[in-house]
This record gives C-alpha cells, structure tokens and sequence, in this order.
C-alpha cells in the first residue's frame, strides 16, 4: 500500500517475485512508511538533484542544510536598499559627520543600484569581486569601495541580516607608492603672498606651519587658537575620527598669525574651499597643485628639523610610523632652514615674504 493504494507489480518468475519483495520489506523496515508514502514527483526530482550533484561530491541532505543555514534563515532580512538607508540613518542619528553620511549614501548608493532588491545573503562571492573590480575606477576608489561594503555587511551581521562578510575573502587592489607632493620654500613664499587676496592666508599658514589636516582647518574656530598659550586646540568636534589633541604653535606659525588671526569666527569662512584653492593656485603659478601639499610639506620639514617621527605624528595626528616611511629625507637641510624661517612683512598695504628669506 502507498499513499492508501495498493500497488501490484507482476514477474516473469517466482524467484524475481521473491526477490522484489524482500526488498520491499527491507525498505519498510529501514525506512518505515516514509518510503512508501513520497509522491512519485517529489522522488522523482530528488533523483534529479542527485544526479545534479554527483560529479560534485556533494550530497542533497548537504545542500538542503546549508540552504536552511544561508538562505532561509535571512529570508526575512531587509533588501540591499533597504539596509543602506537603516544604516545611513543610524549614522546620522549616531551624530556621525554630514561627509561621513554622505560619503555612504553615494558609494553604497551605487552598490544598491545593483543589488538593491536583493538580500546580501543571496549575494555570491563572485558578483561582489564584479561589482569591486569596476574597470573604470582607479585603485584608490575601488579600495574606498571595499571598504564602505564592508562596512554594510558589518552592519547586517550586527543586526542579523547576514552571516558574514564576504569582502573580507576578496583581494583589494595596491596603490602605487608616490612620493607625497610637498613645496619647496620658494613655493611656499609665493602661496602665502597671494594667499591674502583670496581669504586663505590663516589656511595656508596654519596648514604649512601646523599640519592640521583640510577637513580640520574647514571646521576650526579662531577661539581654539591660543596664540598667547602657543597651542590650537584641536577637540573632538574638529579631528578626524574625533581624536583631540593639542598642536604647538611654533615660532614661525607665531609670526603669520599674528597678522591674520582673529578673536572669533571659523578661520576658513569660505564655503566652497576646494574652489578657492584651485583660484589660488593658478594665482601662485603652480602647473598643478599637489595633493594635500600643505600638510604633507610640514610633515616633511617638521621630521627633517626635529628628527622626531613620534613628535611629527602627535602634531599631526598620526602614526609615527607612518610619518617616518612616509615623510624621512625628502628634503634638504638647506630647504628645511629656508621654511622655517619664512616671515611676513608689510609693503605698500600688502602681506609679502621677507625677499632674504623666500630668495633663499
């Protein structure tokens, strides 16, 4: 009897009877009457999958069950899109920086332009290394890439929406070592010339004199600049990653803010700063400006003055290592004497170099 029907099957010989039915009975006893009851469709597609997975050494029970554990169990996961915004608004409520927020919203943003619809666990390894090796970026963004998605899946597995990170088993791309850009003392002398003109003279100043980073002097307030305490304070609202410290005013850093430093106020009132530089430089002459020139200049002549990797890291904010492999004997002791010797001077109403020192 099978699913209540009794099924006959007939023999050519008594001994093939025999011998079907001790079969029979040896699956009923093994089995019970689980065997008996399957639809023949269900038995049916079972062979099927079977033959599917032979040639991979891989048995149904095996699949079934890690279909349970990575599929089944995230079913009721959130879609790719909709995680993107549950983590970005976390972010923002979170109090995390409005660049922060924004720089999620536009790299995830494109990952979800893929995948929106999807769960992460349904995802392969393979689709993600695809989407990761996108010919028409350059190494730097796809690294960036990488890491914003991982920081998504790290975020689904907090919440229960992924088992694990997949962008952790994926290779990210080298970038090539290029000497950090840094201007010479000539150049410097020409930037804070003409730096006054366009409202960036205590940005110049202070990023070559001091270090501070871009975003940090874009955030800075005057009342955080002690010059008769010879420091800038550099609190959690400004530093990167909210790591405070405190910078020394030096004595060439004194000399410049003394003629530009003001009792309040953002020391960088302009909006659009990328714009403003870009104006100043061509003002200056510079054929290209180099990237982050002011901050990797001062941690250039501030380790070659001091010798001090840990002493230029902290101004900064580093890692002294980093500072050392980075920054160590890229420039000549004569230039580093020039730099800091840098001195402004009033002449017909304007702010000039002293011509001794920008001459060298």
């Amino acid at each position: 009897m099978i699913q209540g029907k009794r099924i006959r099957e007939t023999f050519k010989t008594a001994e093939a009877a025999a011998e079907r039915a001790e079969i029979i009975r040896s699956q009923y006893r093994e089995q019970g009457k689980a065997a008996f009851t399957m639809p023949t469709d269900l038995r049916l597609e079972a062979t099927r999958c079977t033959e599917k997975l032979t040639s991979h050494n891989v048995t149904l029970t095996e699949c079934v069950d890690y279909y349970l554990r990575h599929v089944i169990a995230y079913r009721t996961a959130p879609t790719v899109a909709e995680i993107v915004e549950k983590m970005i608004a976390e972010a923002v409520n979170n109090g995390r920086r409005h660049k922060t927020a924004t720089d999620l919203r536009y790299r995830l943003g494109v990952f979800g332009k893929t995948f929106g619809t999807r769960k992460l666990s349904e995802i392969a390894l393979e689709e993600l290394k695809v989407w990761l090796d996108n010919p028409t970026l350059s190494a730097r963004s796809k690294i960036h890439n990488a890491t914003k998605l991982s920081q998504l899946y790290n975020y689904a597995i907090r919440q229960g929406w992924a088992e694990g990170n997949l962008v952790k088993r994926i290779t990210r791309p080298s970038v090539e070592d290029v000497a950090p850009g840094i201007l010479t003392p000539q150049q410097a002398a020409r930037l804070l010339e003409h730096a006054d003109k366009h409202q960036l003279l205590p940005y110049v100043a202070i990023g070559l004199f001091a270090g501070l980073r871009s975003a940090e002097l874009h955030r800075l307030d005057w009342s955080a600049v002690k010059l008769s305490e010879r420091c800038i304070i550099i609190g959690a609202e400004v530093a990167k990653k909210r790591s405070r410290r405190v910078v020394e005013i030096n004595d060439t850093l004194a000399a410049w803010l003394a003629v530009c430093a003001t009792p309040s106020g953002k020391v960088v009132p302009l909006y659009n700063l990328t714009r403003s530089m870009h104006k100043l430089a061509k003002a200056t002459g510079f054929a290209k400006w180099p990237h982050n020139a002011l901050r990797h200049s001062f941690a250039s002549y501030h380790l070659a003055q001091h010798g001090d990797a840990t002493k230029t890291a902290f101004q900064m904010g580093n890692d002294p290592v980093v500072v050392h492999q980075s920054y160590k004997a890229l420039v000549s002791n004569g230039d580093v004497q020039r730099f800091w010797d840098l001195r402004p001077a009033e002449a017909a109403g304007k702010i000039v170099v002293m011509k001794a020192v920008a001459n060298g």
